[in-house]
């Protein structure tokens, strides 16, 4: 009976995964794995850990340009609110999904051009652990709810939060780095 349990269980899973989240497209598949960008011949020869010099930050630093999401996002918000049917509020729910997304991923890629090679590994790997969880979390989310596009709204709310947490982490790092 445990067993037949048991495979039920992840029949369920493996459905889910393959049909479960259909109103909530890309953000919630697994992206690919970032590469660390290789270091320089003269940083890799510095000691671990020690801090770049101004002539080594990445160019990316001297550009005066970046996105603002923030803006997108609360309109999307707002219009998720006027929304009528569940579908209508799923697919504005799916577009903010991808902005909170994309404003992770915007800040993790900038984290690591600040981290030596061997803090860039750790935190790509620390990063693909959390977005397992973070899938994990959308999962449960889902599970809660019989009517299918009320679970598909609950596992895409469960992503934008787990996301807004794993931002704050990111940002409590990053005022941990000096740069000099």
């Amino acid at each position: 009976m445990t067993a037949r349990l048991g495979s039920a269980a992840a029949c369920l899973l493996f459905s889910l995964t393959l049909a479960g989240c259909q109103t909530l497209p890309m953000p919630f598949a697994k992206p690919a794995e970032p590469t660390p960008t290789p270091m320089p011949k003269e940083e890799a020869s510095a000691a671990p850990g020690a801090p770049r010099a101004a002539d080594t930050l990445p160019a990316s630093a001297d550009l005066n340009w970046e996105p603002k999401l923030d803006q997108p996002i609360a309109q999307l918000e707002a219009q998720m609110q006027l929304e009528e049917s569940q579908m209508a509020k799923n697919h504005t729910l799916s577009s903010i999904a991808y902005l909170w997304d994309a404003r992770l991923y915007l800040l993790f890629q900038d984290t690591l051009d600040y981290l030596p090679e061997q803090a860039q590994r750790h935190e790509v790997e620390l990063q693909n652990r959390w977005l397992d969880q973070r899938a994990e979390a959308m999962t449960r989310a889902f599970l809660n709810d019989k009517d299918g596009e009320v679970a598909r709204f609950a596992a895409g709310q469960a992503f934008i939060d787990e996301t807004r947490k794993r931002i704050e982490e990111l940002e409590q790092l990053r005022e941990l780095i000096v740069i000099e």
